[in-house]
């Protein structure tokens, strides 16, 4: 079987399957990505149609993140409190590493101090302070990031971590925090960039692409399936041995009679 398959028409199929087979593979992988794409998209859709609401209709104090909070626009009325805002470092603006701006809130109605992320800055000391005034902030919700890298500076921390926020802050806070979209009156500086609200996304697919991803990969399974079998009949034929032709015979040479 190894002897056919290193024949040089076997060895350009087997070519042709190599390329057969990784053009079906990186199809059935592109619609695996677009289910899942797909499903972010209609589920980015859904939440930005939602109308803007009041924080407190979105979520309470000391309370955990809502399913469907992450990218709802709400509305906060408080004062910005500049003596905790911190910088997080190392994010990323078009490509362009700097500083998130937070600032924390007091909303009005909770007492409760609400993260904010006025914007972005690529030196700290681009990063103003907001007057301590009444304003109101539209933005996007959002959960908690995860612990990030300690040891920075003074003023910065490495993630917007409400669990460490919550032990460093007297007051209560939101197990959320907010990109700051609009705010009225406007307390930030020109230097400081809005940052873009990320494009959230639920863990659904469409099972409609996932079916043809994995058609995808059962016609380059057939592919290999053929060849394998086309190669295994084919090492199995053997060219039949000539017939056997019988040796010509010489005729005995007559025998003498003796006579006395």
């Amino acid at each position: 079987m190894i002897r056919t398959a290193l024949r040089p028409a076997w060895l350009a199929l087997l070519a042709l399957l190599v390329v057969v087979v990784v053009a079906f593979y990186q199809l059935g992988m592109w619609q695996l990505g677009v289910s899942s794409s797909a499903a972010s998209r209609e589920f980015a859709a859904e939440q930005a149609a939602r109308p803007t609401v009041p924080l407190q209709e979105a979520l309470q104090p000391r309370t955990t993140f809502p399913d469907d909070g992450a990218g709802r626009s709400v509305v906060v009325a408080g004062s910005y409190l500049p003596e905790l805002q911190f910088l997080v470092p190392q994010r990323l603006l078009e490509g362009e590493e700097g500083y998130w701006v937070v600032t924390p809130v007091e909303v009005a109605d909770t007492g409760a101090l609400l993260p904010v992320v006025r914007g972005f800055v690529t030196d700290p000391q681009q990063a103003d302070r907001p007057a301590p005034t009444p304003v109101e902030v539209t933005g996007t919700l959002a959960p908690g990031e995860a612990p990030g890298r300690s040891g920075l500076p003074e003023g910065q921390r490495g993630s917007i971590d409400t669990a460490e926020l919550v032990n460093d802050w007297a007051a209560p806070i939101y197990d959320a925090f907010v990109f700051l979209v609009q705010e009225q009156p406007t307390l930030t500086g020109a230097a400081v960039e809005r940052v873009p609200p990320p494009t959230f996304g639920e863990s659904g697919v469409l099972w409609r692409n996932v079916g043809y991803g994995l058609q995808w990969f059962v016609f380059a399974g057939f592919a290999i399936y053929m060849y394998l079998r086309f190669l295994h009949d084919a090492s199995r034929r053997r060219p039949a041995p000539p017939e056997a032709v019988p040796a010509p015979t010489t005729p005995a040479p007559p025998v003498k009679e003796l006579r006395p």
